[in-house]
């Protein structure tokens, strides 16, 4: 069942940033669903929207992307609308290991989560369809093997 989009019509610019900040909700809820106590950071513009604790020596950095249109993107620091300068360089860039450890891809449309390692989205483009995320779709253990191999990296 999908879920109802926008139904008061509020202006697109607006929405975006409404939806954006219902994806990042509904990717913390989803993560405490699943088990894991999970924070939201509070930060405008942060490498990362959440935190998760994974019952290890260290708390997993969650960048959460939703999506309408099927597609999960991988980059972060592009701005749209009217009020963006075009003169202005890109700051746009692609997230890695030192900005957060998982990207969290919400579907905006059924709530439907994604767990990709940051590490995967190295050898991808700057974005990726769900249809072809399959492997992460509600791979909640995925947190927990990620949280392994950071805290092995620790340890070693």
């Amino acid at each position: 069942m999908e879920w109802p989009i926008n139904l008061t019509k509020i202006a697109d610019g607006n929405f975006r940033t409404i939806n954006g900040n219902a994806d990042e909700m509904i990717g913390v809820g989803r993560c405490m669903k699943a088990g894991f106590p999970c924070s939201r950071v509070d930060i405008t513009n942060g490498k990362y929207d959440a935190i998760v604790d994974v019952d290890t020596q260290r708390l997993l950095r969650i960048q959460i992307k939703g999506t309408l249109n099927g597609h999960i993107g991988f980059t972060g620091g592009s701005r749209s609308g009217q009020q963006i300068s075009r003169t202005v360089a890109s700051r746009t860039y692609k997230y890695s290991a030192e900005d957060c450890d998982i990207i969290l891809g919400v579907d905006g449309t059924n709530g439907d989560c994604y767990i990709i390692p940051v590490d995967d989205i190295q050898a991808w483009g700057s974005s990726k369809s769900i249809s072809a995320l399959s492997s992460y779709k509600e791979n909640w253990n995925i947190l927990i093997e990620v949280a392994k191999k950071l805290n092995k990296k620790i340890s070693d």
